[in-house]
């Protein structure tokens, strides 16, 4: 039997942990402690030495992220078991580059049966299907893709976006990690992008420059995609648009053409920029948004006054959800994990008011919606608590999206006084020299690795931050902070006070503030 894509996902939380329970890790891939160990055998079995240990109920395992990548690279079609997904996601890709696909020439090279050839199309059916496509078959060559072209774009940059980079040379390279089956649909549909990748980074920094925008490494991805397609497979009248939306798209001048322009905006719609851009007002969306704040917070235990600024951050976070939902598109942020562990009430709270938004819009939350949101409204609750006060310059380099990013930028400002200058994506580092720091914030052990190959000042923090990570920053010569408070309540304190009384008032009350 041979790995599985389920097998490598195992493994690859295995390496980030480097030691963990047994009984925690079936229960993160909801399986038996048997089962685990069974999979934990079988990888061990393709490798020269093994890679996991179990030893007294702890998983050991003790090898770097370019080990587990090596692992991967050397996994050839024979030592892989393929899921459907992953063969129907090479199906698509085929059809959308190459007009059709001969599925059984596909599965006779993969080794697979006519049975399984037939079960997988009935499921590429019924994937299309929801999407609003449907499949046909081309006399003498094959099954061929028919339906609205925008939800076939996004289907294809869906599958593709995970699967590559664009290096800091605007080229594309594929991901070191990708299995078997991702490289085969990597390799074609590379083959039409590289021509036109420097030409789509080149239009996109153009137009971010013009906006001052940036935008996560997620979203650009993405985009880039979006503007390679737009370039490789050019808009024409023969193709189905149904601009059946859940909200209104944006109204940015991107290029010349009116129907071109108006799918880029669709697109920017749903992606993560650094600043909310000025979404059309929807008078139900606000609404829906209002509701679910109001009550979310009323049901806190110390509950705040709600300021336009919090609905409006909300707001633009649901315009792109709803709109990536609408899709069926997904930016799932692999970085930070277990946000219902860190704060499991106000989780499960924002999980029972997602009813607003069900009714209102059919739009259910998923964790990466639940744990973005209970971070956004855990900012906010910091920061009714803690003030602003300058003191060491920090960038961060993450490929998380803005929301979760800002969350810890107000749970940091919790324990120490710092500066934010920034936040970039990997392939942004040049960007670096041009920007007033001290130190570099990052969460992954690559972008790490990275940075700390370039004698950069880099720090790797835990994103729900700790007492380690409290140690590492007052080693590097950050100072604590204390709370804020508030200025209409500070004034009533102080009000009526002669300047003696003021004096001795503040270092009494305010010693930590005033000397």
């Amino acid at each position: 039997m041979g790995l599985s894509y389920s097998d490598l996902s195992l493994l690859r939380f295995l390496q980030k942990r480097q030691r963990i329970s047994l009984s925690k890790v079936a229960l993160e891939f909801q399986k038996d402690e048997i089962s685990i160990r069974r999979t934990i055998e079988r990888i061990n079995l393709f490798s020269h030495q093994p890679l996991v240990e179990i030893q007294k109920g702890i998983c050991l395992s003790r090898f770097s992220y370019k080990e587990f990548v090596d692992f991967i690279q050397q996994i050839t079609m024979s030592d892989y078991t393929s899921s459907y997904i992953e063969r129907i996601r090479v199906m698509i890709v085929t059809i959308f580059f190459n007009g059709y696909v001969n599925a059984s020439s596909l599965y006779e090279h993969w080794g697979l049966s006519l049975t399984t050839k037939k079960q997988d199309t009935a499921h590429l059916r019924q994937l299309l299907a929801g999407h609003g496509l449907s499949l046909l078959t081309l006399k003498k060559k094959g099954l061929t893709i028919e339906g609205d072209e925008l939800q076939l774009r996004f289907l294809v940059i869906d599958i593709l976006h995970p699967l590559l980079e664009f290096t800091a040379e605007n080229r594309i390279e594929a991901r070191y990690a990708n299995t078997p089956l991702e490289k085969q649909s990597y390799d074609l549909a590379g083959a039409y992008l590289q021509p036109v990748s420097r030409q789509a980074v080149e239009q996109l920094n153009s137009f971010l420059t013009e906006y001052n925008l940036s935008v996560n490494y997620p979203s650009k991805k993405f985009l880039l995609l979006f503007i390679c397609i737009m370039e490789i497979r050019p808009v024409d009248k023969s193709m189905v648009f149904s601009y059946r939306l859940p909200l209104s798209p944006l109204h940015i001048n991107f290029v010349g053409g009116i129907r071109e322009n108006k799918l880029y905006n669709v697109a920017f719609s749903m992606m993560n920029f650094s600043r909310s851009l000025d979404f059309p007002f929807d008078k139900r969306l606000w609404h829906t948004t209002e509701q679910f704040t109001e009550q979310v917070v009323s049901h806190l235990n110390s509950p705040f006054a709600i300021q336009e600024e919090f609905i409006n951050e909300l707001y633009g976070y649901f315009y792109r959800e709803i709109t990536l939902n609408h899709f069926h598109c997904t930016f799932v942020d692999k970085t930070v994990e277990n946000t219902k562990g860190q704060f499991s009430a106000l989780y499960e709270t924002i999980k029972k008011y997602e009813v607003y938004f069900k009714a209102s819009y059919n739009f259910s939350f998923m964790d990466e919606h639940l744990s973005t949101l209970t971070l956004l409204v855990q900012k906010h609750i910091l920061r009714n608590r803690i003030v602003t006060r300058q003191h060491k310059k920090i960038v961060v380099m993450t490929s998380i999206n803005f929301e979760r990013v800002s969350f810890f930028l107000e749970q940091i400002k919790e324990y120490v006084e710092l500066q934010w200058m920034g936040t970039l994506n990997i392939n942004e580092i040049h960007k670096l020299k041009d920007l007033d720091y001290d130190h570099i914030f990052c969460f992954s052990s690559r972008i790490y690795n990275l940075l700390h190959g370039q004698n950069l000042p880099v720090i790797r923090m835990n994103f729900f931050v700790d007492s380690s990570d409290m140690k590492i920053l007052a080693s590097h010569g950050f100072s604590t902070r204390k709370h804020r408070f508030l200025t209409a309540s500070f004034v009533s304190e102080i009000g009526g006070k002669s300047e003696s009384e003021l004096e001795a008032y503040l270092k009494e009350n305010y010693g930590d503030y005033f000397v």
